[in-house]
C-alpha cells in the first residue's frame, strides 16, 4: 500500500490575524506546506520586493553627543565617607542591639514580625543564625500555644 501525503497551502494572513487588512496581505505572497503523514512542518515564504538599486538611502544626522564624564577613573576618584572606622563601630554596635531585640522578644507574633521587618529591609543575612533560630523555636512552640494565631489570618500568614 503506497503511502500518499497531503499538502496543504495554508495563507499566513490567516495565522497572523491579516485577513482584515488586505492591503497588507496583497504586498507579499506567503504560504505554508505542512505535510499530514510526517511530523515535519515546511514554511515557504516569498516576497515581492523592490531591488536594492530602487531602495532609497537614509542618512540620518549626527546628534554631535559629548563623551560622558562618567568613565571609570571618574567614578574611583569619588569618595565615600560612610567606610571609616566610626560608621564601622556603629554598624556593628546596631547589628548587636539587633541581635538582643531579636533575643528580648517574647510573643511569637512580635517576633515573626521582627524576622519580616528585617527581611524587607534586607538585613537578614547579618541575623541568619538567630533568625533560624526563633523560627525553629517557634515551630516547636506551635502547638503548645495556638491563641495567638487563632482567628488572625496575618499572624497564620506571618508564620506560614
Amino acid at each position: 500500500m503506497a503511502s500518499s501525503s497531503y499538502i496543504a497551502a495554508i495563507p499566513v494572513s490567516s495565522f497572523t490575524g491579516l485577513q482584515h487588512y488586505p492591503k497588507l496581505v496583497q504586498q507579499g505572497a506567503s504560504s505554508c506546506r505542512i505535510r499530514v503523514n510526517k511530523p515535519a512542518v515546511q514554511c515557504v515564504s516569498t516576497t515581492n520586493s523592490k531591488p536594492e538599486s530602487d531602495q532609497t538611502v537614509v542618512i540620518r544626522r549626527s546628534a554631535n553627543y559629548k563623551p560622558s564624564i562618567w568613565d571609570d577613573d571618574y567614578l574611583q576618584s569619588l569618595t565615600n565617607v560612610y567606610t571609616g572606622e566610626v560608621y564601622t563601630r556603629r554598624a556593628k554596635l546596631l547589628k548587636e542591639k539587633v541581635r538582643e531585640m531579636i533575643g528580648n522578644v517574647s510573643e511569637p507574633l512580635d517576633r515573626l514580625e521582627l524576622i519580616d521587618s528585617l527581611q524587607r529591609l534586607g538585613l537578614a543575612y547579618h541575623f541568619e543564625a538567630e533568625i533560624k533560630k526563633t523560627l525553629q523555636n517557634v515551630y516547636n512552640n506551635r502547638d503548645v500555644d495556638r491563641s495567638w494565631k487563632k482567628d488572625n489570618l496575618y499572624a497564620t500568614s506571618l508564620e506560614f
